[in-house]
């Protein structure tokens, strides 16, 4: 196995573990951990994964679709308050079947996926969760909304 994809096999073959694992969590260590520098530059990384055709597509911009979809989460506290990190894959992989025509006839997160599927879909997972922990970081609204702190004191 190639170093590339150990973390999305690691990531599916446990699947059935982060169906229980809370997403937020995920979110607000990402915001503890990072600043909003280096989550962009990670940002630009997971968007390298993918082949140059789609590339485009996954720049984040304010006139992006699929950004736009992603971010109607930061409205949803009700989300946020059940959301696993198998639920936050799969929206995230709808959000791109919907707005982006290389993922239109993707497979289902949770089915039986090649290692190219595996990958690309972790890939974007990653991705959109940089999205949301970049925009956490950046306003406050919206760490309040996931129900999660900046740092101990701070939310």
């Amino acid at each position: 196995m190639k170093d590339l994809d150990k973390a999305p096999s690691d990531f599916f073959d446990n699947w059935n573990k982060i169906k229980s694992m809370t997403y937020k969590n995920v979110i607000e260590l990402h915001v503890k951990r990072y600043n909003e520098n280096k989550i962009l530059a990670l940002i630009q990384f997971e968007i390298d994964q993918f082949s140059e055709r789609v590339q485009k597509d996954l720049v984040v911009s304010e006139t992006s679709s699929f950004y736009q979809e992603i971010s109607s989460l930061f409205k949803d506290s009700n989300w946020w308050s059940t959301a696993t990190v198998t639920d936050a894959c799969k929206y995230y992989l709808n959000c791109a079947r919907n707005n982006i025509s290389y993922f239109e006839n993707y497979a289902e997160a949770d089915g039986n996926l090649s290692q190219i599927e595996k990958n690309e879909i972790f890939t974007l997972y990653q991705l959109c969760t940089l999205f949301i922990s970049w925009n956490a970081i950046r306003e406050k609204n919206i760490r309040e909304i996931i129900d999660i702190r900046k740092s101990l004191f701070f939310r």
